[in-house]
């Protein structure tokens, strides 16, 4: 789902393999995808710069696994070619300008009430299925449901609608989209994993539920997208910044 203002990268993997953590976007390899190289270069600019993120916590253990977004603002260039009147011919532009990242499941615990730790997943926790993850109100343990993340948009583009853009993007592609989230297993592997006690019936589809990890100043821009707080998941602090748990279940569209 590309258009000429956003762009849509699928998961990935090994493609940035290569990827240096403890380097800018722009001094990556150039087998690194050129989306991906985008959206980084407008995490950094947020999230490290602004919010302070060490560079090294920006790249997380499920970037390679994630579906990616960006937008883009078109930029006039006049320093082209003098027209035959002497003035600069204009240009236009696609400047990178927002991204957000949608991670299917499984994913790590979530986070203890109370907990300080780095941004995300940047310390590669294992993903938990079976009933190893904790009931909440809003949710049963077992329950799969993607997390949607990392959204950022550079400062002079804010208050432009272009929050809502990606938002509505990331949600709609995955509503449309359920076996892309959670792909269907062949019959032989589910009855497999079902007698080794890997899977259970309740962690056969994905049924639209998302998670945020929103920064309390975020808390009344998810709600507005639907987003509930989750009580049951406490508050906690990524980077120095008070995150709360929050859900919401969009209607599949898969004909």
């Amino acid at each position: 789902m590309s258009t000429e203002f956003i762009s849509f990268l699928s998961p990935p993997g090994d493609a940035i393999a290569n990827y240096n953590r403890t380097l800018s976007s722009s001094d990556q390899p150039p087998d690194v995808p050129s989306i991906f190289k985008e959206a980084m270069s407008i995490r950094e600019e947020v999230f490290v710069n602004e919010q302070q993120v060490p560079l090294e916590n920006e790249l997380d253990a499920d970037d390679a696994r994630s579906f990616h977004w960006v937008v883009y603002a078109s930029v006039s260039n006049t320093q082209g070619r003098s027209s035959g009147d002497g003035r600069k011919s204009s240009e236009t532009a696609r400047m990178p300008v927002g991204t957000v990242r949608l991670v299917p499941p499984p994913h790590p615990p979530h986070p203890v009430p109370g907990s300080m730790h780095a941004i995300d997943n940047a310390e590669a926790k294992e993903p938990k299925t079976n009933g190893e993850e904790q009931n909440t109100s809003m949710r049963h343990g077992n329950e799969p449901y993607v997390k949607l993340g990392r959204l950022a948009t550079l400062k002079p583009y804010r208050r432009l609608g272009l929050g809502s853009l990606l938002l509505n993007a990331a949600m709609n592609w995955a509503a449309s989209n359920p076996h892309a989230i959670l792909p269907l297993r062949s019959p032989t592997t589910r009855e497999a994993a079902k007698v080794d006690g890997t899977i259970s019936d309740s962690e056969e589809t994905w049924n639209g539920l998302i998670l945020v990890h929103a920064q309390d100043s975020l808390k009344k821009m998810y709600a507005k997208y639907g987003f509930i707080i989750d009580e049951d998941m406490g508050t906690w602090v990524e980077e120095g910044i008070q995150h709360v748990g929050m859900w919401k279940r969009v209607e599949l569209r898969t004909t």
